[in-house]
């Protein structure tokens, strides 16, 4: 697993990206206006993943263990990933970096993240705990490396898609039980 972080940290190297326009229904408007308005509107939010590339990740089973902050939410839950405003201060040579986090297959995991115009989204700084996970190309690999070969952002309808350089996409809708975006948690 050791060698995952260190993966992890090498796949993290700089790009751009542009962003497709699309109409937000999170209330922000149209997300090419203003995308990173958007994606901070969402800032707080649990996302699950159900898409990791062309595979489809089967539902969270009614009745798994129920998500706590810091602890695994068990077997049959879906990835997760939850961007927070906390400042990311292991991540000081990337100004304006933020944490996020979540689960990932079998593992608790961390970054820091920057967002930028166009709805850039790089990721830096990855750490996780080292729970084995079957091999290099587990599920867990793969959804670690496109996190962290993710180069912008989108949003459109209930989904937050992550896309890297080659067109690759996590794609994440919101999870049931997520506290929402600041606009709804009044």
């Amino acid at each position: 697993m050791l060698a995952v972080v260190v993966l992890l940290a090498g796949v993290a190297a700089c790009g751009d990206g542009g962003s497709r326009a699309g109409r937000d229904s999170f209330g922000a408007g149209t997300v090419a206006d203003a995308p990173e308005a958007a994606f901070r509107a969402q800032v707080g939010r649990t996302w699950e993943l159900v898409r990791l590339g062309s595979l489809d990740i089967g539902a969270t089973h009614v009745g798994s263990a129920e998500r706590r902050p810091g602890r695994y939410p068990g077997p049959d839950t879906r990835p997760t990933i939850r961007f927070t405003s906390e400042p990311a201060t292991e991540a000081s040579d990337t100004p304006g970096a933020s944490r996020a986090g979540g689960w990932s297959f079998c593992n608790g995991y961390g970054a820091a993240y920057v967002t930028g115009p166009g709805g850039q989204l790089r990721f830096h700084q990855f750490n996780s705990t080292l729970v084995g996970c079957d091999g290099p190309d587990s599920l867990e690999s793969r959804f670690f490396r496109a996190l962290g070969q993710t180069r912008r952002f989108e949003l459109d309808g209930a989904a937050l898609h992550l896309v890297a350089e080659d067109g690759g996409r996590l794609t994440f809708v919101p999870a049931a039980d997520s506290a929402g975006p600041r606009s709804e948690r009044r």
